[in-house]
C-alpha cells in the first residue's frame, strides 16, 4: 500500500466519535476520520480507499507490562515443558531428555520451562525433584523455570550456583529470595526469586537480535500489539532492543522500565531513566520508569498477604508471605523518582504488599502533585470495595492482568487462602464503578500460558472470567468487550505517557492500526480468542499481514 491511503470498514476509534467508517492515513499519521461520505470524497480526491468489509479497524493494542527479553530468549533457548503438552513429571523428564539428546543446551546448561503454578497443574501436584532432574543428567546443569518466580535445579546446577549465598535475607530480584531445604538442611533444588543470578551463559548479540525480532513479529504484531512496556533487566537487552527498532528489525514502540535491583539500584535506575536517549528516537524507544518489588509471587508462596497461607502451603503457622522492601525503602524509592520526574511501578502481588505501597505513598504526602504511581497487580484480590477510596487518595494506577484469573487466581488463590481467597478476585467491574480506571497487561514471562501475548485472550478473561479448570469466577465482576478494549489501548497508552501519540484513531496521531477479522464487540467471551488479526500497521506501514511471511 502507498503511504497515503484510507481504510474503510467497522472502525473502533476509542473516542466519542459514533458513525466513523473510514480512517485516512497520510505520511504515517492519521490525517482524518469520518463516515461513508468522507470515504467517497477521498476517492474523488484520488486517495486509495481499501474496503475492509466487516473487519474491525482499531488502534494497535498496547501491552504496558511485559518481560519481553526474558520471554523471547527463554522460549528460543529452552525446552517447552508446559502443561498440557506435558501432563506428568515423566513427560517433563522425557521432554528434557529429548532436548539434551538433540543438543538443545545453552553453553553447558539445559533449560526447561513450565507454567505458573506448575506444581498444581502437573498430575502429581508437585514439582519435579532434584533427583528426578538428575535422572536426565547428573553431569549437565539443568534448570526448570516454573512461571517467573520459581525454578528447580538439578545437583550439577546447585553445585555451580551455590544457592546458599542467597539465604542471607537480602533483597531479591523479583521478591525475597527463597532456597528450599530438606530435613538435613540441604537445598532441595527448588529456589525462588533468583533466576537472574544463576550463572547461565548468555546468548550472543546476534542470537538475541534474531530472537527479539522473530518474537515481536510472531507473538506481538501478529496479535495486533504495536507498543510494549518492557521490564528491563540488563543494559545489554536495552541496547539490543533499541538497535533492533532503529534498524527496522522490530517494527513497534518500546517503553523501558528499569528493574531495580536487577538492572541497577533504585537511585542509579532513576538517574538512568531521566538521562536516557535512544537511537530510535523518543517516539519509538524511551525510558519511562523504574520497577521495584514489594513482594514476590504466589507461585513461590512468597506474595505478602494480610491473610495467613493455609498450613499445607506455608513453612510455619501464621505465615503471611514475605515483604521484599520495607516501607522506608519504598518511600525512599518513590521520593528519589519524584526528584527525577520518573514514574514508579511497584510490584505488589499480595494484599499486605499492596497496603505497604499505598501507605508509603500516602506517608510521603501530596500524591496528586506528582505523576500517578503504577501499582502492578493491584486488585488481585480485594477484601473490601471501600479500600478503593485509598487507591484514589494515593493517586495510583492499577495495572491488572485478567489472564491471572485463568492462570492461578481462579483456582489456586482459594487453595492458598481458603477463608479470604474466594471473593474479590480481580473485581474489575467494581473498580470501574468506583471511579478508578485500571490498565490491562499480559505480564508475559517465560512459562506464560499458550496465547498469553494475545490481548484478546486477556480481554476474554475479563469478559468470561473462566479459571484454568473452567470455573466461572465471580461473574458479576465481568465487564464488556468495549470497556476492556479501552483498557488495552488508550488507557494503556496513557500509563506509558504516549496517549498524545497512539492508543486511539484520531487526527494527528500515529497510524498504529490493527485490523481484526471481525468486530470483537459482537463476540461472546468464549469466541474472542478465535478472532484473528488480518493486518497490523505501525506509522502507517503494514508490518504484519495474515498469511504473508516476512
Amino acid at each position: 500500500m502507498s503511504a497515503t491511503f484510507a481504510l474503510q470498514g467497522n472502525v473502533i476509534t476509542m473516542t466519542a466519535a459514533p458513525g466513523t467508517t473510514v480512517v485516512y492515513v497520510e505520511n504515517g499519521r492519521i490525517a482524518g476520520t469520518g463516515d461513508n461520505s468522507y470515504a467517497e470524497q477521498l476517492r474523488r480526491d484520488g486517495v486509495p480507499v481499501h474496503d475492509m468489509g466487516q473487519r474491525a479497524i482499531m488502534p494497535g493494542f498496547i501491552d504496558p507490562h511485559v518481560h519481553f527479553s526474558q520471554y523471547a530468549a527463554g522460549t528460543h533457548r529452552g525446552i517447552d515443558c508446559r502443561v498440557p503438552a506435558c501432563k506428568t513429571i515423566a513427560d517433563v523428564l522425557d521432554a528434557l531428555a529429548t532436548g539434551l539428546k538433540a543438543g538443545r543446551t545453552v553453553g553447558d546448561w539445559l533449560i526447561g520451562y513450565g507454567n505458573l503454578f506448575f506444581d498444581q497443574k502437573l498430575a502429581e501436584h508437585r514439582l519435579p525433584t532434584r533427583e528426578e532432574l538428575d535422572s536426565v543428567s547428573r553431569a549437565t546443569p539443568i534448570v526448570l523455570h516454573c512461571g517467573g518466580h520459581v525454578s528447580v535445579l538439578n545437583s550439577a546446577a546447585l553445585e555451580i550456583a551455590q544457592v546458599e549465598q542467597y539465604m542471607n535475607g537480602s533483597e531479591g530480584l523479583w521478591g525475597s529470595p527463597v532456597v528450599h531445604l530438606d530435613d538435613r538442611g540441604r537445598p532441595t533444588g527448588v529456589v525462588a526469586e533468583i533466576d537472574g543470578l544463576l550463572p547461565i551463559p548468555a546468548s550472543s548479540r546476534g542470537e538475541l537480535s534474531r530472537f527479539y525480532a522473530d518474537t515481536f513479529r510472531t507473538d506481538f504484531l501478529a496479535n495486533g500489539v504495536t507498543t510494549i512496556g518492557e521490564m528491563a533487566e540488563t543494559g545489554r537487552d536495552i541496547e539490543i532492543l533499541d538497535e533492533a527498532v532503529s534498524n527496522g528489525d522490530i517494527a513497534g514502540r518500546i517503553a523501558f522500565y528499569a528493574m531495580a535491583p536487577s538492572y541497577l539500584p533504585v537511585a542509579d535506575a532513576c538517574h538512568w531513566v531521566a538521562d536516557y536517549t535512544s537511537r530510535s528516537g523518543p517516539d519509538k524507544v524511551w525510558a519511562r520508569g523504574v520497577k521495584v518489588f514489594a513482594d514476590g509471587g504466589y507461585s513461590a508462596r512468597n506474595a505478602a498477604s494480610l491473610s495467613e497461607y493455609t498450613r499445607d502451603h506455608s513453612p510455619h503457622r501464621g505465615y503471611r508471605g514475605k515483604l521484599n522492601l520495607s516501607r522506608p525503602a519504598l518511600m525512599d524509592a518513590i521520593g528519589t523518582a519524584r526528584l527525577k520526574n520518573v514514574q514508579v511501578a511497584i510490584h505488589t502481588n499480595g494484599t499486605r504488599a499492596q497496603r505497604e505501597a499505598l501507605e508509603a505513598i500516602l506517608a510521603l504526602g501530596k500524591p496528586h502533585e506528582y505523576a500517578p504511581i503504577r501499582i502492578e497487580h493491584l486488585g488481585n484480590v480485594l477484601a473490601d470495595a471501600a479500600d478503593i477510596a485509598i487507591w484514589r487518595a494515593a493517586n495510583v494506577i492499577p495495572v491488572m492482568q485478567p489472564g491471572f484469573l485463568h492462570n492461578f487466581i481462579g483456582d489456586y488463590l482459594p487453595m492458598l487462602f481458603p477463608d479470604t481467597g474466594t471473593a474479590g478476585r480481580l473485581p474489575v467491574n467494581t473498580v470501574l464503578n468506583e471511579g478508578v480506571t485500571p490498565v490491562f497487561s499480559s505480564d508475559i514471562t517465560l512459562g506464560g500460558e499458550q496465547g498469553a501475548t494475545n490481548p484478546l485472550q486477556t480481554i476474554a478473561s475479563a469478559v468470561s472470567r473462566r479459571s484454568y479448570w473452567g470455573h466461572h469466577i465471580e461473574p458479576e465482576e465481568a465487564i464488556s468487550v468495549a470497556q476492556a478494549l479501552r483498557l488495552h489501548t488508550i488507557e494503556a497508552a496513557r500509563v506509558l505517557g504516549i496517549d498524545h501519540l497512539t492508543g486511539s484513531l484520531e487526527t494527528g496521531k500515529a497510524a498504529d492500526i490493527t485490523v481484526l477479522d471481525r468486530d470483537p464487540r459482537t463476540a461472546s467471551g468464549d469466541e474472542l480468542t478465535s478472532i484473528r488479526v488480518h493486518r497490523t500497521y505501525v506509522d502507517g506501514a503494514p508490518v504484519y499481514e495474515s498469511g504473508v511471511r516476512s
